[in-house]
């Protein structure tokens, strides 16, 4: 991988779209920005990813003719995006110049961009990943027993900073695209979203990336490996998953559970896994490379991700791409990836017991997990494979183009 410093860049060829995509360092988001810019690339069309890191000083990284990445120095404490605009803001309006359409990949990252539309005279672009409005109501309908000093910090003290973005970016930019309509539907409680600059472009997949990655699921044998991933927060479901698992495995020994992320959770999870006599069969892994993360999900037999809020969960999308099977609870958000007994399973929301149900029909069941990833695979072949959504992201960019 050729590393070039920004100073010292040499400018490409224009060709008649240039792409400038806002993005931020690690998850989902950052996921599905990669994807896209790859596929934008493989079309010839000239892309950068602009996002911010704590891992890297300013440079670019040049991945090919078509696409490079800026990695712009950020404090690696909340609230990130704000300490990204601000430390950046007039390095990147001053290289936004050279684009013909700005893409805020994260709003909470470019939201003060969309102020200088008129300043820019480029046309600008933001996809929608979640609601925050609907993320502090499934907080405060928690159990408070289950709240953390961090969860209250980000879902109830930033809220605000989180909030107002959203509200700019839906009323300011020339289009937006949802990624779910389970989103698009949470965010009508924004009164200024205007329905006839809307689009619903489902997250894509990198097959190349997938299939590249060496299946090892011979190296579980032994037992049935169920792999979770994501951030720690009562919302995302660890909770239900380790309660259904501890159950599950009086009927069903060989049954391992392996937990990849971090966040205030984490030592919750920790001492359940302690004191459920659970340390020799679920392991807590912690953070890890989204390569790693492939390579472990293309180990495991089955995918198990009972979250109670979502957009469109990309390690659930990923893991369909590797023909595993996956549970989830029966939400909206769910039923828009998975429909029940045909490429995954859904179990009743919340409910513990039909979790546990549904954990050891997959576990007992070789060829329904065969029948059920293929089918899985089939879908997001189909659905979610970004060579396709990069197509309409392109049309969105030509729509506003000037």
């Amino acid at each position: 991988m050729e590393i070039v410093h920004a100073e010292k860049r040499q400018k490409r060829s224009c060709g008649s779209m240039k792409v400038a995509l806002i993005s931020h360092e690690g998850g989902g988001i950052s996921s599905v920005s990669a994807g896209l810019a790859q596929s934008l690339s493989k079309k010839k069309i000239d892309t950068t990813i602009f996002t911010g890191t704590h891992l890297y000083p300013y440079q670019t990284r040049k991945l090919n003719d078509y696409l490079d990445i800026t990695y712009l120095p950020t404090p690696n404490f909340p609230p990130r995006h704000i300490w990204f605009q601000a430390l950046h803001f007039t390095k990147l309006l001053n290289r936004f110049k050279d684009y013909s359409i700005i893409h805020g990949m994260s709003p909470n990252a470019s939201f003060a961009f969309s102020f200088f539309k008129k300043r820019l005279a480029k046309p600008f672009v933001a996809t929608i990943h979640d609601d925050q409005r609907a993320n502090l109501r499934n907080f405060v309908n928690q159990p408070a027993s289950s709240w953390t000093l961090a969860d209250v910090g980000f879902f109830v003290l930033e809220f605000p900073i989180y909030d107002l973005p959203a509200g700019q970016i839906l009323t300011a930019s020339d289009h937006i695209t949802f990624c779910s309509n389970s989103i698009l539907n949470q965010i009508e409680t924004y009164r200024a979203l205007d329905y006839n600059k809307v689009s619903v472009i489902y997250n894509g997949i990198n097959f190349e990336e997938i299939e590249s990655e060496k299946d090892q699921s011979a190296d579980y044998e032994n037992h049935i490996s169920i792999i979770w991933a994501g951030r720690l927060y009562w919302s995302k479901g660890i909770m239900f998953l380790l309660e259904a698992f501890k159950r599950a495995k009086k009927e069903n020994r060989n049954l391992n559970l392996r937990i990849f992320g971090t966040g205030p959770l984490a030592q919750k999870v920790e001492k359940f896994i302690m004191n459920s006599g659970l340390s020799d069969s679920a392991s807590f892994m912690g953070y890890v490379t989204h390569k790693r993360l492939i390579a472990e999900i293309k180990r495991s037999h089955m995918v198990v991700f009972p979250s109670l809020a979502e957009a469109q969960p990309m390690f659930v999308l990923e893991a369909m791409a590797c023909k595993k099977p996956v549970l989830a609870f029966d939400l909206p958000f769910a039923r828009e990836i998975v429909t029940n007994m045909d490429n995954g399973l859904l179990a009743k929301k919340g409910d513990i017991e039909d979790l546990t149900r549904k954990i050891c029909l997959l576990a007992s069941d070789e060829s329904l997990r065969r029948k059920l990833g293929e089918a899985a695979y089939n879908h997001v072949k189909k659905s979610h494979n970004w060579d396709i959504q990069a197509e309409k992201y392109l049309a969105v960019y030509r729509s506003v183009g000037t």
